[in-house]
């Protein structure tokens, strides 16, 4: 009988084991003790001083973000940095044309001479992270309102960051979590040389394109590589042949040996923002209003692309990353919709603040704080809404006209130029910013396609404005409203922002008077229209309700954390690094489909046979490999795995984050979510929630196989047992 309980109370830990994959969190590398028993419980082999250490080397330092927005991580100790083929897009786009088409046809380095610079491009790696909650609130005076709290925690968040500067050695910063309840120092290192050194074709790192976006099955290599450059002494320093190979504290072990279903993994990076703690009047707002406004608008810009893109190379080209940029939000905010009707988000928000208002009943003497606060958001949110949905359409309709943004940029050569006594060395630094935007700006531009974007989000803006309509948008509907047609007729006529010769002409012979001809420039007038509008009339009650939302929020999750006194929350991510944990895993998305956690070469043949998809068709070279099965090392269970989903919690920004085995070891690169997990920013769901990652094999394969590059395997440390 005995041995019975045994083996039924280990099969219970075993099935328990098992089902509980999905952890919500994405947890601070220095708090990550709090978890250490949990995810060595799952898999994890490493003691919580490999994850983060600040007095030696840990997986913390191979850890970098990527650019403004994405992750990295390096894989050699000769500064080679992995990320997303969508991570880099923007800088392989630089570096094509029609000549050199590396979008198209990809791009090898042969050596490290070959490896192109990339003015602007930076990565920005963690030194160390420490909490300076108790500095920053002992400035903080009980009677102070929130103007005056933000002033005193402004400054003295710069004084600490200024501080850790070390004379201009460090970046640091101090940011709030929890929505100002603690505070944290951040410590970085800027390297700014940063090379690019291979890319497949995006009929390999782009597969599937838009319409396999936020999707499961997935079969992309969405990867990339790059390295990072320092002086002699291995600190950052601008572009030079004198500079080399930056050498990392850590990097990670690229693994080879093949991932089975419930491995442990852990994603390692910086994950953009999430809004977990959102009451029930934000996110009904977000599913009925926002959400809605902005895939309505987006999907008329997407055909207008589309259609555009389809008749020339060079546009398709020149519109290729901003075409991945409008659908990517698009197709998310479909999923995090349906997504959250699907949970009852707003029920279920509902319901927790039910359960909070029957605690602060409860407790009159703790609670005392909490009485009256979710009254407090529902009548701060009926007045909020409105302006930032005003707000939100201006960023939506207003700025994806890219001529209005473009003549935007002369606003700063206007006030200049006002000024009683004009500096002239200030105006004519001014100039050559503006000739170099110009450059850039026409560079990736299309008249046609532009005047065809105004012209709807005119129409876009007039539609979905209720009472809080542009003054602009209200004079050119009254002056044109049986003809809208004819408003962007006449400024693209009448402008000069949309020929780089003429605006060139213009900066090269500029005096002070000249300034009039901008303010005359009826492209300069139109976005001047929708800025002094959204300045003086939205943005001021804007942020005055979002102030007054910050400190209902920092008091409700005070509140959270005294009713659940045990319960280990998470801070939202707001751009910071971050560990999330789960295992491979697969779902059940919706009735009789099941996702099964790996994908093949196979799928990748499987779709090319629909040849009708733009976005699966491969090079005849990809072909010959996968239908020979030339997998060469790099097969488990005689298959090419090219993509898996595991449980882990992550966003936006979490793309180019290393997947990490139990031991350390990179196991792949994750790159998107699936379309049932997008609402997991607000609501997360351990039974749907899956993020879809790169296969550290098929990394490799490409690489070693279709690329020909053998060299840079040499410089990893390939685990292949």
């Amino acid at each position: 009988m005995l041995k019975k309980k045994l083996l039924f109370t280990l099969f219970l830990l075993i099935f328990v084991s098992f089902r509980s994959v999905a952890v919500e969190g994405m947890w601070l590398p220095s708090l990550i003790q709090k978890n250490i028993e949990e995810m060595q419980m799952m898999g994890l082999e490493l003691e919580a001083l490999d994850l983060y250490n600040e007095d030696g080397a840990s997986l913390k330092d191979a850890i970098v973000r990527f650019g403004r927005g994405c992750t990295g991580a390096f894989i050699s100790p000769e500064g080679l940095l992995l990320t997303n083929h969508h991570c880099g897009y923007g800088v392989i786009q630089s570096h094509s044309s029609v000549e050199n088409d590396y979008l198209t046809e990809g791009f090898w380095a042969a050596s490290k001479d070959e490896e192109l610079p990339n003015p602007g491009l930076t990565i920005t790696l963690l030194v160390r992270m420490e909490n300076v909650t108790a500095r920053v609130l002992e400035v903080i005076d009980l009677n102070m309102n929130e103007r005056e709290r933000a002033i005193a925690v402004r400054d003295i968040s710069h004084t600490i960051a200024d501080e850790a500067k070390e004379d201009g050695r460090y970046e640091a910063m101090v940011n709030p979590f929890y929505y100002g309840n603690e505070y944290y120092l951040f410590v970085y290192n800027i390297y700014r040389d940063v090379r690019l050194v291979g890319a497949p074709p995006s009929s390999i790192g782009k597969f599937g394109g838009d319409v396999d976006n936020w999707m499961w099955p997935r079969h992309s290599g969405d990867f990339a590589l790059f390295r990072v450059y320092a002086d002699d002494e291995n600190n950052p320093a601008d572009y030079s042949t004198d500079n080399v190979p930056y050498q990392p504290a850590h990097f990670f072990p690229v693994s080879n040996r093949g991932l089975e279903k419930h491995d442990f993994t852990m994603v390692y990076g910086y994950p953009g923002r999430t809004q977990r703690y959102l009451t029930s009047d934000a996110v009904d707002f977000i599913i009925e209003k926002e959400n809605p406004m902005g895939i309505d608008v987006r999907t008329r810009i997407l055909q207008i692309y589309d259609q555009e893109m389809a008749k020339s190379d060079e546009v398709r080209i020149q519109y290729a990353s901003k075409h991945a940029g409008v659908a990517n939000a698009w197709k998310r905010w479909m999923g995090e919709n349906r997504g959250l009707h699907r949970l009852d988000a707003v029920n279920v928000k509902l319901e927790q603040e039910k359960e909070f208002g029957q605690w602060v009943a409860a407790n009159p003497l703790i609670a005392a704080p909490y009485d009256g606060l979710l009254q407090a958001f529902e009548k701060t949110y009926t007045e909020y809404h409105p302006y930032r949905f005003a707000i939100r359409l201006y960023g939506e309709a207003g700025r994806s006209i890219e001529i209005a943004r473009f003549a935007e940029q002369f606003t700063r050569l206007v006030a200049m130029s006002q000024e009683n006594n004009p500096n002239q060395e200030r105006i004519d630094a001014e100039i050559e910013r503006l000739k170099s935007a110009t450059t850039i700006y026409f560079r990736n531009y299309n008249v046609d396609i532009d005047k065809q974007i105004m012209n709807e989000m005119i129409r876009k803006y007039i539609y979905h404005s209720d009472e809080m309509m542009p003054d602009i948008i209200f004079r050119i509907l009254q002056r044109h409203g049986d003809n809208l047609d004819r408003y962007p007729e006449n400024v693209f006529k009448r402008t000069m922002f949309k020929s780089s010769d003429e605006v060139m002409n213009f900066l090269e012979n500029y005096r002070l008077r000249h300034h009039r001809r901008i303010e005359r420039d009826p492209a300069f007038q139109f976005v001047n229209g929708l800025n002094s509008y959204i300045v003086s009339e939205i943005q001021p009650p804007q942020q005055k309700l979002e102030s007054t939302l910050d400190s209902l929020y920092r008091l409700y999750n005070a509140g959270l954390q005294a009713m659940k006194p045990d319960y280990n929350f998470f801070p939202d991510a707001n751009g910071t690094l971050r560990i999330s944990y789960g295992r491979v895993e697969g779902s059940y998305p919706r009735d009789a489909v099941q996702f099964i956690p790996f994908t093949t070469g196979e799928g990748i043949l499987e779709k090319a046979a629909q040849t009708e998809v733009e976005d699966y068709r491969i090079s005849e070279r990809l072909e010959t490999l996968l239908a020979n099965r030339r997998f060469d090392s790099f097969a488990h269970h005689d298959e090419l795995v090219v993509n898996f989903i595991a449980s882990n919690h992550t966003t936006g920004g979490n793309s180019g984050s290393p997947v990490i085995d139990g031991r350390g070891n990179l196991i792949g690169l994750n790159f998107d979510r699936s379309w049932e997990s997008t609402m997991s920013d607000i609501m997360f769901d351990p039974e749907q929630c899956r993020n879809i990652s790169v296969n550290s094999q098929y990394i490799l394969w490409v690489i070693s196989q279709y690329a020909g590059k053998d060299y840079l395997l040499d410089e990893m440390h390939v685990i292949m047992e």
